[in-house]
């Protein structure tokens, strides 16, 4: 797409965006992170422990500590929340909005809780605008209302996407103590700090935090009133000019699935509708026992607030379909990070068959359905927190749907820092794109200036940077956590 084109896309897009509320004035009391049972997995586990198995190249270890995040995440609450019933344990946890609302005290024992009135918001993700950042973004434009009677392989599959963003109680209580969601607060503690490197007060070992992303099903875009079309992601791509320029956004991925929302159980297929023309097939549609799925009913529908000038109605349906995952249990936090995919046994890259075979018993039902990409270092071998260099290889850990429509225009690097000097070579190599990007590399440049809390450092794609760097120099460092600038106020 065009430049002017995108820009007028957005423009439009953004303008008659409402974000979707979903609200309740039943409270549930945020659940902690339970343990789910599994052999070898505790949390959190011991720092020195987790660092032993990044430095050691245990992958095995790691993949299963992901997993059992995952697990525990995607089970039971026992809670009611937003008119729905047994949520799993991350929708019972607040989203930085609810934070912010909720009272500040530098007592613990004061803290905690949830707000009179919970508020589920969908929203276009803000990294999609980071920096004023103007292009192409998942904006979820809805199909026409010819979708309801129109062939499968006419209309076009639903290419948007809308976030959430959630604190474990932990987190919760840290952000309320610190008053991390205050600019005036963290202008204060820069301004108390010393040193060219200034940065929040690091969060507790149990602190996780989650960003779940969504596709909103409605009979707008449903084929025959009852099939729902989305792009399938089909791996990690070469890296050409083309994506370079245009990232490869879910409008750029060649296949599709189709999910029949008539049938609510587990279906057994594996495939897609490799040139999202052929139309649904048994091999390519799928039931919403295949999804982490929320139904609007005619019990939650008063729930449901506008997107779009539509409010939510009977028959409609949220759909999980990622999520960022991540844990201050090791100084840089562990990153894991979660995809719907057609086929969990052998999903595709950033994923894989090995990863997949890291999944314990426990994990059951639609949360199976998922795959993982995970990485708990920038390049490898591992560098220390401070004073390393950027050596080695890439680690490559991204999200399908979060990263990997940013093209080129969206990273920068640090002026001293090139890139990555590969083993036994002497040529820095920079990776551009978001397929290529690293979790942790992205989040360390998580910052913002006290007087001038929109601005931050850039986005960062794969490569290895200093706690110290000086590019930190100015800025306010956020313990590797993006949602804290972009809820300050």
């Amino acid at each position: 797409m065009k430049a002017d084109a995108v820009m007028h896309v957005v423009r439009l897009v953004a303008a008659a965006l409402v974000p979707l509320a979903i609200t309740a004035p039943a409270v549930a009391h945020p659940v902690p992170l339970p343990d789910p049972g599994i052999a070898g997995y505790k949390f959190p586990e011991d720092k020195d422990t987790l660092m032993g198995w990044v430095n050691q190249a245990k992958a095995e270890r790691i993949r299963l500590h992901g997993w059992g995040l995952w697990t525990a995440l995607t089970a039971p609450s026992g809670q009611a929340e937003f008119g729905l019933p047994d949520v799993p344990v991350y929708l019972t946890w607040l989203s930085p909005e609810e934070i912010a609302a909720l009272p500040v005290s530098p007592h613990v024992e004061n803290l905690g809780g949830a707000p009179a009135r919970r508020i589920f918001r969908l929203q276009i993700p803000r990294q999609f605008t980071h920096g004023g950042r103007q292009a192409i973004a998942p904006l979820r434009a809805p199909l026409s209302a010819q979708a309801a009677s129109a062939p499968g392989g006419v209309v076009p599959p639903d290419t948007g996407i809308l976030v959430t963003v959630g604190f474990s109680p932990t987190a919760q209580a840290w952000a309320q103590q610190n008053n991390l969601f205050s600019v005036s607060a963290l202008k204060a503690i820069y301004d108390a700090g010393s040193g060219d490197i200034r940065s929040i007060p690091v969060f507790p070992v149990d602190t996780v935090a989650t960003k779940p992303t969504y596709k909103l099903v409605t009979p707008a875009n449903l084929i025959d009133g009852h099939l729902y079309k989305m792009p399938a992601w089909p791996g990690t791509p070469k890296v050409t000019p083309a994506i370079e320029q245009d990232g490869f956004g879910e409008d750029a991925w060649p296949g599709c699935v189709y999910v029949d929302i008539r049938h609510a159980g587990r279906s057994r297929s594996s495939g897609i509708d490799a040139n999202c023309k052929s139309g649904p097939k048994p091999g390519n549609t799928y039931g919403l026992g295949d999804f982490v799925s929320y139904p609007v009913t005619a019990a939650n529908a008063a729930s449901f607030e506008s997107l779009i000038g539509k409010i939510p109605a009977p028959g409609d349906f949220v759909l999980l379909m990622a999520m960022h995952v991540t844990s201050r249990e090791i100084d840089e936090w562990t990153w894991q990070t979660f995809f719907w995919t057609p086929n969990p046994a052998a999903p595709p890259r950033p994923s894989s068959s090995t990863i997949a075979k890291a999944r314990p018993p426990q994990l059951k039902g639609a949360a199976a359905h998922y795959a993982m990409s995970i990485g708990y270092q920038m390049v490898a071998p591992n560098q220390p927190v401070t004073g390393g260099r950027s050596v080695g290889a890439p680690v490559t850990v991204f999200n399908p749907y979060l990263e990997s429509p940013f093209d080129a225009s969206v990273f920068q690097a640090p002026p001293k820092n090139p890139g990555i000097v590969p083993k036994g070579g002497t040529k820095p190599w920079m990776a551009t794109v978001g397929v290529q990007s690293n979790c942790m590399t992205c989040h360390g440049s998580a910052t913002l200036v006290p007087d001038h809390p929109d601005q931050a450092l850039p986005y960062l794609t794969d490569f290895y940077v200093s706690r110290d760097d000086p590019a930190f120099k100015g800025f306010l460092q956020l313990d590797f956590l993006w949602s804290i600038q972009g809820n300050a106020k």
